[in-house]
């Protein structure tokens, strides 16, 4: 009974409170004796011998799988149901079972289990749903019946939803269910059904009755470290809703847990894709809009968005729409605003279906007296686009001016320079209003952000209390409460009066003497005021030094942060900006004539003004920043005038000794903040000029791409504009000699019908070609019988296909190959073939794409290069939309990789918005065909995201089939914005004979009519046929009155007078339709017009530049280029000079070149396949040749700059200085590499000259190259020890005779030089130096030295020579009169036949002695008192300039 309680306390610690759906436990009693035979039965059990009531069943192969693993994971216990430790921690290990107890009662009882958990999954439990659990083997009968199987129901009834089944049991395994009772309804038998299945799944548990070797605290440690089982619980549950089916009380699995988010964001299926498609806004509009809290504007606030961007758009108009134009100019723009951000329409619907609003008309009456209808477009689909971009960036500017608006009523602020916020226009402006707030009020924002975040947390006790944030001004906060702000107050204004006065002498030019506040001086100086604070025991600062500067740069920063003293500084320099480029040293090496950085290398003095003009200008000075080769400098012009009239605004106007100290301190206050201001102004000023010029830009890029895909397919002969053609397209790639003629017939249709294959170049010979044109006409014979090309188009790589094309044109040409007439009723008089160039852009990018090899894996490359070309001549805006981003890599404009691919991607993206929605896209072909669904992103209202989604929801709802244009809301295809943007863009083509059978049929579906102007097409068309409503309403019934009209002749609508209609809708209704009623009537007529330009047909410049990559830059007249000389005519016949009369050339792109004979300099000879410069004078685009010239004149004019150095603009004092300096280099670079065919000369730098010289004799000597350049050589020679002299040599040439000029005497050559200059100088060196009189040593040692002498015979006088160090090879002469006097120095040069001494030849040095002995007693006797620093200079020379 003991070991039974403790067993239980085990296990109530170890389940520790089952949940409340647990039944109660059944436990064996441990009184009743276990008799022989319940063992010996149970034994059994366990062996598996036993089926219970003798009841043999068939079990399927899957639950003898099933089971068998289940007994090899158990471990089968032994006879004793007692068990060790090490056992149980290995069941333990391998069942990671809760330990459960079941006991039976009598023979067979039943084994039952309750599922536990521990305290933690209680608790969780009870905040979660309840799940269904699970139960194990619900009966197993033994031999006794009656009351106990009554008590034993009862245990069912509460123990079903339970695990029973224990691990030292396997009765699951051989014992099987009885069958279902008869009375038992269909629900109770799945019920059961599903029990049992449960059952199975739970698995065994551990009883924890038979350890009865085990005790309580062993029990817990070991429940305690490997759990009870709850752990694999999870598995269970999932298997369990597996097995079940019953997956769909599950919530469904999202997308991002089973693809990643990479993946689905590629596909646009994440959740905020989702949300896009959603929100009834226009695509393109939430994508501007992302990173805004976009709001919706009304009364006084969208009245202020009108005004702005109609002022900013009027400007940049520069004055197109001034006197009568300007008001309604300006309604307009307000007008497009409104519908752009209140109604989110989008560009082409405002363009398309809101055009009256765009125009201004009047009448104006003429000399005669009549009256004309003036009208007058004010906005273009550009100014459009514009406005959009312009209604982004108001948003964002109220958004700032929001948030500074909550956090002035947040703080409470009393502040004048607060309070017109609302007028504030620019996001600095709002800006340096909220750096001021920031400035000031930094402590009272920490303060309200401190008790913001208390309140939001005060609910939540165990929230951590909020760390103290760090504030950039918390310097300044203790500034301004410390006494030292008592000397900041002492400046006499405060830095707000002092913007006050700043902005009224702005707004009067400081043409005005007085001011608003005047300027008080302190009683004390600066000096005595700093001193008396900082004896203040509170003052943060000791040192006076340190406070005087904080107190300056305190007043200084509240200068700076004045958002009155920020807008002058801004105003100046938008009004007087400088930008100027300075060249850094890698800028100046590399930047030369052919950099495109050349114009702007000394460029100065540029205005915003002329960078706006040449936008591109700008951008490639920002690149040369950016890549390191310049640095732009945004400077005022006449900065000192103008920081003298700011500083008259603060300075004072006493004129004491205190008010000049006082003065001086505002000064420097005021340069400090002036300093900071500019550069900080500086930068703005740049970005905002880097914004515009990229705009400027973009704009640009999207003028040229329009160019581009605003052309129709090319059109057939006899067929309407917008007709597709059947294409041949020819090409031979390179055109190399072994190159082989490829092509594809493309079917109007998009199908390719027939390939074409000729081995054969026909540009190799005329047998070739005759054999080409023979297998071109045998395709043609047999292939195109029944479908014929309406034109030949011919593409290539480079300029050999010119060959080609001239091949194909003659062909046609000689075979008589006719237009296509097939489907003409008059065929007669049918022009040849046209043959024409095929722009190959597209085709160059699609024949290497994945698209290709998708559609024609087993095609070579010139084959999908052929499709590409002949699908753009089919459908020019289809191929460059299936690009998608490899459009990036075309070039638009040649400064179009100075803005960023964002900003081309955006240009681009406008384009196509405009052209297809001008074109309609018809739906129900976009849906069938992915290639024409590459369009319906771009339709207005839809997107990538919203494209793709009505495709899905036509195929789900409406079978793949749109029938009319109400079902887009009616089906619920879109939403209603998207529908009104989107609607008269989807064009649902009709067959003429279905349209009378269907009355379902909108007639109108088919037009560019917006479905709101459906009723007004209608009653235009009842006037047109004079239709009265009784006449409508019958004729409706009989097919609609379009359909009548359509019958009797769309040509009624003509006569209708739309000028009078449109008055009268305008008086009745207020709806202006002036434009609506004509775009209705011309649908009426021709509905889906092909409206884009005629297909263009490349010129012979366009070809030329598409063949060869050379632009108007790079290959034009005065242009120089590198040729290879591939022939050359000589006369041979005059044998001694054979004169060349041409030469043949050709460039690296296979232009020719031809050089006539007097382009050819005299005396050059040229030689087959030599590479010479050459200068273009003139290109012939249709021949793909060019004439060229030779002679020096004509490159020196060609390497002269293109572009204007304008006075005042450029630098040429600068250019100068590097251009000397360039010079020099190069000289020196010469000098290095020149060769003197002497045994002296040595390619040595004055460096290893002297290193070479060291250990060499006195009088040695080096000749070497001279930095000044090839005329000049430099003879190094050794004077002495650690002593050379360095003698500029000049060589000068006069016809055979050359002579060398040193120190202005000639010789004639390099030897005599030496001999007679060098050695005769070096003699007399060294007769100097072997002189009694001669010191060696440097100049402070031979001074020691004689003073030491004069002081030891303080009565002689003494004079000494030594070398003059500064300039070798020549000598000082030192001497004191006597022992007090100062040491005297004059000059002594060492001529080839002497010594110079104060302009006096000596031819030795005892003449010398006495001739400084005379000179000396001379200056005596004409000077009493002579100075100490005399020092007698040569006139002139080289050797002049040393001070001794």
């Amino acid at each position: 009974m003991a070991r039974e309680e403790e067993e239980r306390e085990i296990r109530d610690d170890a389940s520790n409170n089952s949940s409340d759906e647990d039944g109660d436990d059944v436990l064996d009693s441990s009184e009743e004796d276990d008799d022989d035979e319940d063992e010996e039965a149970i034994q059994k059990v366990r062996e598996g011998f036993i089926v219970d009531d003798d009841e043999e069943e068939v079990r399927s192969s899957k639950r003898r799988k099933h089971k068998k693993r289940n007994r090899e994971k158990r471990a089968a216990p032994a006879d004793d149901d007692a068990l060790d430790a090490d056992d149980l921690e290995l069941l333990l290990e391998n069942s990671g079972a809760k330990p459960s107890s079941s006991s039976s009662t009598g023979k067979f009882k039943r084994l039952k289990r309750a599922q536990q958990e521990t305290e933690e999954e209680t608790q969780e439990t009870q905040t979660r749903e309840e799940r269904p659990t699970r139960s194990g083997l619900n009966d197993m009968f033994s031999d006794d019946e009656g009351a106990e199987d009554e008590e034993l129901e009862e245990e069912d009834a509460g123990s079903r939803d339970h695990g029973r089944a224990n691990i030292l049991d396997e009765f699951e395994d051989f014992i099987e269910e009885d069958e279902f009772s008869d009375g038992d309804d269909e629900e109770t038998r799945r019920a059961k059904t599903k029990e049992r299945q449960r059952a199975k799944k739970a698995g065994p548990r551990l009883d924890i009755s038979k350890l009865s070797s085990v005790d309580r605290e062993s029990l817990q440690q070991l429940f305690e470290v490997f759990g009870n089982g709850a752990e694999y619980e999870w598995a269970l549950d999932a298997q369990e809703m597996e097995d079940e089916g019953n997956g769909d009380a599950l919530e469904p699995t999202s997308l991002d847990e089973v693809f990643e988010h990479s993946e689905l964001k590629e596909r646009m299926l994440t959740e905020e894709d989702n949300l896009i498609r959603i929100i009834d806004i226009p695509e393109r509009y939430q994508k501007f809009r992302a990173n805004l809290n976009y709001i919706d504007l009304e009364g006084e606030e969208l009245d202020s968005e009108k005004e702005w961007v109609a002022a900013i758009l009027f400007k940049e108009k520069q004055g197109l729409f001034n006197g009568f134009l300007e008001a309604p100019f300006k309604e307009a723009v307000g007008k497009v605003v409104e519908f752009v951000s209140k109604d989110a329409y989008e560009v082409p619907f405002i363009w398309t279906h809101r055009r009256d609003f765009l125009l201004f008309s009047r009448e104006v009456e003429n000399p005669d007296g009549t009256i004309d209808n003036e009208v007058h477009k004010l906005l273009y689909e550009d100014d459009l686009w514009r406005i959009v971009q312009l209604d982004i960036e108001y948003h964002s500017l109220y958004e700032k001016r929001l948030n500074t608006e909550k956090l002035i009523d947040g703080l409470q602020l009393d502040d004048d320079l607060v309070k017109d916020i609302k007028s504030l226009d620019t996001m600095v402006a709002v800006q340096d209003l909220h750096d001021y707030i920031q400035f000031t009020y930094s402590s009272e924002i920490r303060d309200l952000a401190a008790k913001n975040q208390s309140e939001e947390t005060e609910d939540n006790s165990e929230a951590a209390k909020p760390g103290k944030k760090h504030s950039k001004y918390a310097l300044f906060e203790r500034i301004r409460e410390n006494v030292l702000y008592d000397a900041v107050k002492a400046y006499g204004i405060s830095a707000k009066e002092f913007g006050e006065n700043v902005q009224d002498q702005s707004s009067k030019k400081f043409e005005v003497p007085y001011r608003i506040h005047a300027t008080d001086d302190s009683l004390e100086s600066p000096e005595d005021l700093v001193e008396k604070l900082c004896e203040d025991d509170e003052v943060i600062f000791k040192d006076e030094k340190t406070a005087r500067d904080a107190i300056r740069r305190t007043f200084a920063e509240e200068i700076f942060q004045n958002p009155k003293i920020r807008h002058e500084v801004r105003q100046t320099f938008k009004a007087f900006a400088s930008i100027s480029v300075a060249i850094t040293e890698k800028g100046r090496a590399i930047i030369d004539k052919h950099s495109p950085y050349a114009d702007i290398k000394y460029a100065i003095n540029r205005s915003p003004a002329d960078l706006v003009r040449q936008p591109d200008v700008l951008l490639r000075m920002l690149e040369a920043e950016s890549s390191g080769l310049a640095v732009i400098k945004v400077e005022t012009k006449d900065y000192d005038n103008w920081f003298q009239c700011i500083f008259n605004c603060l300075k004072s106007d006493g004129s004491s000794e205190i008010s000049d100290k006082w003065n001086k301190e505002r000064e420097q206050a005021l340069q400090l903040a002036f300093k900071k201001l500019s550069q900080m102004v500086a930068l703005n000023t740049k970005e905002d000029l880097r914004r515009e010029c990229e705009r400027l830009v973009a704009s640009e890029v999207r003028r040229r791409f329009l160019g581009r895909i605003d052309q129709a397919p090319y059109t057939p002969f006899g067929f309407d504009k917008g007709t597709k053609p059947n294409v041949l397209a020819l090409t031979f790639g390179k055109g190399d000699f072994d190159s082989a003629v490829v092509g594809v017939f493309l079917r109007e249709t998009g199908k390719i019908d027939e390939y074409f294959k000729s081995d054969v170049n026909p540009t190799s010979n005329r047998e070739n070609e005759e054999q080409f044109s023979g297998q071109l006409k045998e395709f043609f014979d047999k292939s195109l019988v029944y479908a014929k090309p309406d034109l030949i188009v011919v593409a290539g790589f480079n300029a050999n296909s010119k060959r080609l094309f001239d091949c194909v044109k003659n062909f046609v040409e000689s075979n008589n190959i006719t237009a296509n007439v097939d489907e003409l009723q008059d065929q007669s008089n049918p022009p040849l073939l046209n043959v024409i160039w095929g722009q190959d852009e597209t085709a160059r990018l699609y024949q290497n794409s994945e698209r290709a090899s998708q559609e024609f894996s087993d095609k070579p490359s010139l084959i999908k290069y052929c499709v590409g070309v002949a699908r753009y001549v089919q459908n020019p805006l289809l191929e460059y939309v299936a690009l998608k981003d490899d459009i990036l890599s075309l070039n638009f404009h040649e400064h179009q990789k100075l803005i960023s691919a964002d900003s081309v991607k955006e240009a681009i993206e406008s384009v196509f918005v405009d052209i297809i929605n001008m074109v309609g896209v018809e739906i129900n072909e976009a849906v069938r065909d992915p290639y024409v669904a590459q369009l319906l992103p771009f339709v207005s209202g839809l997107g990538p995201r919203k494209s793709s989604g009505l495709i899905r929801n036509i195929n789900s709802k409406l079978g793949s089939n749109l029938s009319n244009r109400s079902d887009l809301i009616e089906s619920e295809l879109t939403t209603a914005n998207i529908f009104i943007n989107c609607s008269s863009f989807l064009n649902i083509p009709f067959d003429e004979g279905s349209a009378v059978r269907d009355s379902t049929i909108e007639l109108l579906d088919a037009t560019r009519i917006h479905p709101e102007d459906y009723d007004l097409a209608r009653k235009m068309a009842a006037d047109a046929l004079d239709l009265d409503e009784e006449d409508m309403a019958h004729i409706e019934e009989q097919g609609g009155i379009i359909y009548q009209l359509m019958q009797e002749g769309v040509n009624k609508v003509d006569e209708l007078n739309l000028v009078a209609y449109g008055k009268e809708l305008e008086t009745k209704f207020g709806k202006k339709k002036y434009a609506t009623l004509q775009m209705i009537k011309e649908e009426l007529v021709n509905n889906f017009e092909e409206l884009r330009r005629t297909f263009h047909i490349l010129d012979s410049a366009e070809v030329f530049q598409m063949l060869t990559g050379e632009t108007q830059e790079t290959f034009s007249r005065n242009v120089v280029i590198p040729v290879t000389v591939v022939k050359v005519g000589k006369n041979f016949r005059d044998y001694e000079q054979a004169k060349i009369r041409f030469a043949k050339v050709v460039t690296s792109s296979l232009v020719q070149g031809n050089i006539e004979e007097d382009k050819i300099p005299e005396g050059i000879d040229l030689n087959q396949g030599q590479i010479v410069q050459a200068v273009i004078l003139d290109v012939f685009y249709d021949t793909f040749t060019a004439s060229l010239s030779l002679l020096d004149s004509d490159l020196k004019n060609a390497s002269a700059p293109r572009f204007a150095k304008e006075d005042g603009k450029w630098d040429f004092s600068a250019e100068e200085e590097d251009w000397n300096k360039e010079r020099a280099k190069e000289r020196a670079k010469m000098a290095k590499t020149r060769n003197v065919q002497h045994p002296l000369f040595r390619n040595f730098s004055y460096k290893q000259a002297e290193e070479f010289l060291a250990p060499q004799s006195v009088g040695d000597c080096v000749i070497r190259p001279s930095s000044k350049g090839p005329q000049f050589l430099t003879i190094t020679w050794k004077v002495s020890n650690n002593l050379f002299q360095h003698l500029l040599v000049q060589e000068r040439t006069g016809g055979r005779v050359k002579e060398y000029i040193v120190d202005g005497k000639k010789y004639s050559d390099l030897d005599q030089l030496i001999f007679q200059h060098i050695q005769a100088i070096a003699k007399k060196v060294l007769e100097m130096t072997r002189h009694p009189k001669f010191r060696e040593g440097t100049l402070s040692e031979v001074n020691e030295w004689l003073e030491s002498y004069t002081r030891a015979n303080p009565k002689s006088s003494a004079y000494v020579f030594c070398f003059d160090h500064k300039s070798p090879g020549s000598f000082l002469l030192l001497f004191k009169v006597s022992a007090t006097t100062p040491v005297n120095s004059w000059y002594v040069r060492t001529e080839v036949d002497g010594y110079t001494l104060k302009g006096f030849l000596y031819p030795n040095m005892l003449r010398l002695c006495n001739g400084f002995k005379q000179t000396f007693k001379s200056y005596i006797s004409n000077s009493r008192a002579p100075t100490n620093t005399d020092r007698a200079r040569p006139p002139s020379g080289s050797y002049g300039g040393y001070a001794y």
